[in-house]
């Protein structure tokens, strides 16, 4: 067996990425970004979002990497600003309606944050995300003012959520018989589909 096939016999996308990156002798500055935000590497992915948008002012994939690395850096009003501009270019962008919305609750702007988090609730397809919107929504929404440790909570609960799904729709993917087609996307958060 091949090391870059799957045990079916079809090509594992992310060792083909590899090795047209390693064959290419170069990665896109705006893959580097991505790469240092799923590994937590904000500063450096900071960096590589701003880098990109320098050279494609209009990159809304970059727009949004930079507003969830400054949501995560705690920069709620950059990544408020980032991420609005992203959503005013596309509206339909689910990752950056959610953080978006996240960014509002973490600031205590609870009704910002319900509008983008029904928003985000409308555009995914989860119905287990969108149960944990819900959820989130009604919580919010209730009598009770919420903590800042409760709005953290709620935060992180609907990154994992997200995650979760992320991962499940990779693991079906990946053990599917080609295509499957409820993952065309690989390197985006689209759970519209």
């Amino acid at each position: 067996m091949d090391s870059v096939t799957t045990p079916r016999g079809r090509y594992n996308p992310a060792l083909l990425a590899a090795l047209v990156l390693t064959l290419s002798g170069c990665a896109t500055t705006y893959g580097l970004g991505q790469t240092a935000l799923d590994e937590g590497r904000y500063a450096d992915a900071a960096a590589k979002f701003e880098t990109t948008l320098k050279e494609h002012p209009d990159r809304t994939d970059a727009l949004v990497g930079l507003g969830i690395t400054r949501y995560k850096q705690n920069g709620d009003d950059e990544a408020i600003a980032h991420l609005g501009q992203a959503i005013r270019q596309d509206p339909k962008r689910a990752d950056a309606r959610l953080y978006l919305g996240l960014s509002y609750l973490e600031r205590g702007d609870n009704g910002a944050a319900v509008q983008h988090l029904r928003a985000f609730r409308d555009l995914i397809q989860s119905a287990r995300v969108a149960g944990q919107v819900d959820e989130a929504l009604e919580l919010i929404q209730s009598d009770h003012a919420l903590s800042q440790r409760t709005r953290r909570f709620v935060a992180t609960s609907l990154e994992s959520a997200l995650k979760a799904e992320q991962d499940l729709r990779s693991a079906q993917w990946a053990f599917s018989p080609w295509p499957y087609e409820g993952y065309d996307n690989w390197f985006s958060w689209d759970l519209t589909r």
